[in-house]
């Protein structure tokens, strides 16, 4: 069960001695980037009984939209929580203290008092933590304090441009603050806030320690909408509990109110603890490990999904696809102890996955390369499991698909998968290309990562099947590749689009030594095909004129050399005919080549057309050319040719391209 899984990642961050600063860093949205410009504008509210004092405030440096920065020391003492889904102007789920966001279509209104007081400030005070024991008419007096203060001071504030701010209303009565004679260091649990206006020479402080309870309580609240009861069995601990709700979390609305599908005909719309049950506990793990969780969630690359999601079979298309093209894919890493665990232990190692931008050290596993997902994690062994969560559609709207959830995967063999995918990126391919007598080979996509490789070989519709099938272990085959790779070629072969057939070709092996080296490095079966060390050894008996048919055993074998024997006459047909020997006497028409028209059209029409238009050949072009025949002949008697002609043809183009003079 996924949330069981987001609350095993939340339980040591909720029992370590994580800071408060770093607590309401990850509970709050301070530290969010997408806020940072409502920084610029806080208007902070003394309030002390009849008493009220206007503050407006800057927390951070800078002007504008891109310059500005968000004051580090500061920001964890304003803990705004942004919306998630519906209209973000609207009052919605539950605040811990009275700080609120604020967007520009409010602030252009807080000329109109009544409005502010009854639509802005009193919605949101109702739902504050706070206030919970307040009556409303008391909530009413401090909603008008504030409107008409803050109409006061209306042309201070106000800009032609479009603002956003911070609403924070420091009220005295509340014990979520405190002022004091000088400012508070923050290990004291007390963040300050500003100097007091109106108790001149005492400074305002946030008490974090009951901050954070309040958006504990905050959020429980939130579930209580979808379900409560009193003394029952929870889901997650097993035991009789004080109180259970619902499992419904703002912070990831994967569970949304305005659903049906995940909701029994059976069920209340308030009572889907019918189906989870969350002590308190619990939830308060799963608040801890969502946030953490939406901190690592990052985008798969445009590049990346390109390569996943194009066309396998059909160069053209996959040609005119555009990156931008495909929704956006999130992938999320869930990193899990077998056993229990050192909370603080497994803390370090979510703080490096949250800090760590590039690979610090070789143990590090990149995700990248592997999952397409740009997270380092650190050294783990196998006492852990990796679960990569992959999902589109917005959180923010509660509009989630998921496209695929590959569990328990062990994490040497994805270090085992990162080091071939590397090894193939960073050596093989430029040694692939130099047999193609490519030499500048810089940024092959299809390669250099595991979902790429894997969309590219076995097409769109197997993406996640063959990464859920590579990454627990299991056997994986080469007859898709042979059937895509061998039309592809034809299709380039037909537009004499030779470079692009090299990129296949390249692809196709690189792919092969990926085939070869799981089998014998992930699997340890020591199953292997043919690789271009087969060829560089054919390549040297071709050239010496010393092929035997018993070098032809196998059609990829015999493809191969056909390949090289066909290229060497066509290069001497040309200066005879200057006409490609392929296209004018093989493949005629743009018909579909295959191994009957290339040994009936083209290898025995070789002798004949040399001696018609006494074309010089090369000493060693006969003495393989009747080897060659003999093993077709022999192959053709076993149907061998009819029965793996995707693997002959690619083996024929990859000799053909791969012939040298």
């Amino acid at each position: 069960m996924l949330a069981e899984s987001i609350i095993r990642v939340g339980e040591p961050i909720r029992d370590s001695r994580l800071s408060n600063k770093e607590r309401l860093i990850l509970l709050t949205d301070c530290d969010n980037q997408m806020f940072k410009n409502f920084f610029q504008h806080v208007f902070f509210i003394e309030l002390d009984g009849d008493s009220v004092e206007y503050h407006f405030l800057k927390v951070g440096v800078g002007n504008g939209d891109n310059s500005f920065q968000v004051d580090k020391y500061r920001n964890y003492a304003y803990p705004i929580i942004a919306t998630k889904g519906g209209s973000p102007t609207l009052p919605q789920g539950n605040y811990p203290i009275p700080c609120y966001i604020v967007y520009n279509s409010d602030i252009k209104k807080m000329k109109d008092a009544e409005y502010i007081a009854e639509k802005f400030v009193l919605p949101r005070l109702e739902r504050t933590i706070s206030y919970k024991d307040y009556q409303k008419e008391k909530l009413e007096d401090i909603s008008y304090k504030v409107a008409y203060d803050l109409k006061d001071h209306y042309d201070e504030f106000i800009d032609e441009k479009d603002q956003n701010g911070i609403l924070y209303i420091y009220d005295y009565s509340l014990p979520e603050f405190r002022n004091d004679k000088e400012r508070l260091h923050e290990k004291t649990g007390f963040f300050w806030l500003t100097s007091s206006k109106l108790k001149k020479g005492e400074e305002l402080h946030l008490d974090s320690e009951k901050c954070i309870k309040n958006i504990i309580e905050a959020k429980i609240t939130e579930a209580k909408t979808l379900g409560h009861k009193n003394k029952a069995i929870s889901t997650f601990s097993n035991k009789l509990e004080d109180e259970v709700v619902s499992i419904y979390n703002k912070y990831w609305p994967w569970l949304s109110h305005t659903w049906e599908a995940p909701r029994s005909i059976y069920w209340s719309k308030k009572d889907f603890t019918k189906g989870i049950k969350v002590d308190r506990s619990s939830y308060e793990a799963y608040l801890y490990g969502t946030q953490f969780l939406n901190k690592i969630t990052l985008p798969i690359s445009n590049i990346i999904l390109k390569e996943m999601f194009s066309p396998s079979m059909n160069v053209e298309a996959k040609r005119n696809v555009k990156a931008s093209k495909f929704d956006t894919i999130y992938g999320v890493p869930i990193v899990l102890p077998l056993v229990k665990d050192n909370p603080e232990q497994r803390l370090q190692k979510y703080r490096y996955i949250l800090e760590t931008k590039k690979e610090k050290s070789q143990t590090d596993l990149h995700l990248e390369l592997i999952a397409g997902i740009d997270r380092v994690l650190p050294e783990i062994d196998d006492e852990y499991r990796l679960t990569l969560l992959y999902y589109s559609g917005e959180i923010s709207k509660g509009n989630i698909h998921i496209r695929s959830i590959i569990e328990d995967v062990v994490p040497s063999v994805a270090k085992g998968l990162e080091k071939i995918i590397k090894d193939i990126s960073r050596r093989e391919i430029s040694k692939i290309a130099k047999l193609f007598r490519r030499e500048d080979m810089r940024n092959f996509y299809p390669l250099e990562s595991l979902p790429a490789m894997l969309g590219n070989a076995y097409g769109p519709g197997y993406v996640w099947s063959s990464l859920e099938t590579v990454f627990s272990r299991q056997p994986i085959y080469l007859d898709r590749l042979h059937h895509s790779t061998a039309r592809k070629l034809n299709e380039l072969a037909n537009k004499e689009e030779y470079h692009s057939m090299i990129n296949e070709l390249i692809f196709y092996y690189g792919f092969i030594i990926f085939y070869n080296r799981y089998n014998n490095e992930i699997l340890q079966i020591g199953k292997e095909v043919n690789y271009m060390a087969d060829w560089e050894g054919l390549l040297k008996k071709y050239k010496a004129g010393e092929i035997k048919a018993e070098n032809l055993q196998n059609v990829e074998e015999l493809g191969f050399v056909t390949g090289l024997v066909i290229r060497q006459f066509s290069n001497s047909y040309y200066h005879s005919a200057e006409n490609d020997f392929v296209k004018h006497r093989v493949m005629k028409f743009g018909s579909k080549l295959n191994p009957e028209m290339i040994w009936k059209n083209g290898l025995l029409q070789c002798e004949e057309l040399a001696i018609q238009r006494d074309m010089g050949l090369a000493e060693n072009f006969r003495p393989n050319l009747s080897q060659v025949l003999l093993a077709t002949l022999e192959a053709d008697r076993k149907d061998l040719l009819n029965k793996y002609r995707d693997k002959y043809m690619t083996a024929f183009w990859s000799g053909y391209l791969m012939y040298k003079k």
